[in-house]
């Protein structure tokens, strides 16, 4: 998500409950059903049909919109997350569209990748930590989750091999939604555990090219998507019944890419443009647990809309400055319909119904005696879920603001290392009036609010002289 979720707890273990191994016990009929009374008000029109199965109908949000492992906290837009990647760019707000120098340029730019040296390993750790006020139901509004933590890494290296053409990989949490809230259901006073973890890992190989005498690059990434959910929503205590939803969903995507390239006309300007490409994957649980308390195989889609983006750098010796504005076609994502197999007594859609949107990174740099660099950034993200579907896991229904600061130190041509802090927040009060019955898992009316802090730590180390 993240502008929607934000993910950072782990993933479940494989149909681990509340008391680690699963079991469901008969005697949870009874929680069940007073779950479903709860939700019975809302949702009259399916009372009889549920009641003959003896079961509840106790949902909740699922992440809509990480960041994103994506962690990502939060996503930026969708679920994407806007404060991931790389310590020496967040400094900047994230701006690096128009210059990267470093592996990764397979996150923000493959164009990049002619600003390598030589053979360059990269190592970026990024800690995550935060926490959301949502209304995980109609009879449990304004509640706070449990702290929001996660790690996102960025392993890369790349080959500048001859000036004109360079290779690079990297693997890297991409987008990411989630949390968990702990409370007493209001409908059946059962200790309930409500909790979601979307995850999106990107494995991208790429190349890019520079056209002699002409300043230009251009470069290409294939994006391999691993796709995780996680999603818990039942008693904290499995003597106190059988869950609601219990899956471990999992799928990969091989279609996906991206292409940018950058430009330098003049020493003092650099220009960049970067397109990633629309990503369906569908996962799957063969043995999920959603709504009745027998296992069955369980699938659904996860969509990554399309981005395009432009950025800019203007170097005026010892300062720089940066600007990065984005265009994230997230009206890609409407809806997505859960299925089973054997069927469920009724169709459980996640609508989404996101908005395009804009974010725009802005920052400045200082360079002290050639080694030393210190940054100041800011971020305006711009709303993208629905107000009429929000999401208790994620980035509120409203845009949220990011300002970033980072310091890096540079030996040299072969390595560089750099720090960077950001904190994003953003927060709403969603009323809606009478809420759209077709999206069940949606969250209720209340005061919705995030908060985030990230901290960046990356490691850069250069041969350059390798083909020398």
């Amino acid at each position: 998500m993240m502008r929607g979720p934000v993910e950072m707890t782990g993933l479940l273990r494989k149909k681990s409950g509340p008391g680690g191994a699963r079991a469901v016990p008969t005697r949870g009929v009874t929680t069940v059903q007073t779950h479903f009374r709860f939700l019975g008000s809302r949702y009259a029109a399916f009372a009889k049909l549920l009641k003959l199965a003896r079961v509840c109908m106790f949902t909740t949000t699922l992440a809509t919109g990480t960041a994103a492992l994506s962690v990502s906290g939060a996503r930026a837009g969708g679920y994407d997350t806007p404060i991931l990647y790389s310590a020496g760019h967040m400094g900047l707000g994230g701006a690096a569209i128009a210059y990267v120098d470093d592996p990764s340029a397979m996150f923000h730019n493959p164009a990049g990748l002619m600003g390598t040296k030589g053979l360059t390993l990269m190592l970026n750790a990024t800690l995550i930590l935060g926490s959301i006020t949502a209304s995980p139901t109609e009879f449990n509004p304004n509640e706070d989750s449990e702290g929001l933590t996660a790690l996102a890494p960025l392993v890369g290296v790349s080959l500048d091999y001859n000036d004109v053409v360079a290779f690079g990989v990297a693997f890297f949490p991409v987008a990411s939604a989630g949390g968990e809230y702990l409370y007493t259901d209001a409908g059946s006073q059962v200790a309930t555990r409500n909790f979601t973890s979307v995850k999106f890992l990107e494995l991208s190989p790429g190349v890019a090219f520079k056209i002699p005498g002409t300043g230009l690059s251009i470069g290409a990434g294939y994006r391999i998507d691993f796709v995780t959910l996680g999603r818990y929503l039942g008693p904290q205590k499995s003597a106190d019944g059988s869950p609601t939803f219990d899956v471990e969903m999992k799928g990969t995507n091989f279609t996906g890419f991206r292409v940018g390239l950058q430009w330098q006309p003049i020493k003092e300007l650099q220009l960049g443009l970067v397109f990633r490409s629309h990503t369906r994957t569908t996962i799957e649980d063969p043995a999920g647990v959603v709504l009745l308390p027998d296992e069955r195989k369980v699938e659904t889609d996860f969509v990554l809309p399309a981005k395009l983006g432009f950025g800019a750098r203007v170097n005026i010796d010892p300062v720089a400055l940066v600007l990065d504005l984005e265009y994230g076609l997230y009206s890609q994502n409407r809806k997505s319909t859960f299925k089973a197999d054997p069927e469920l007594p009724i169709t459980i859609q996640n609508v989404f119904d996101w908005s395009n949107a804009l974010t725009l990174r802005a920052g400045v740099e200082y360079g002290y005696l050639g080694h030393w660099f210190f940054r100041g950034g800011f971020m305006y993200d711009g709303q993208v879920s629905n107000e009429q579907y929000p999401s208790a896991f994620g980035t509120p229904p409203t845009s949220t603001i990011t300002l970033t600061a980072g310091v890096g130190y540079k030996h040299g041509d072969d390595w560089k290392l750099n720090f960077a802090f950001a904190q994003r927040f953003g927060s709403t009060k969603v009323e809606r009036g009478t809420p759209d019955q077709t999206c069940l898992p949606c969250s209720a009316n209340g005061d919705y609010s995030l908060t985030m802090s990230g901290l960046y730590l990356d490691f850069t180390y250069a041969f350059p002289h390798i083909f020398d």
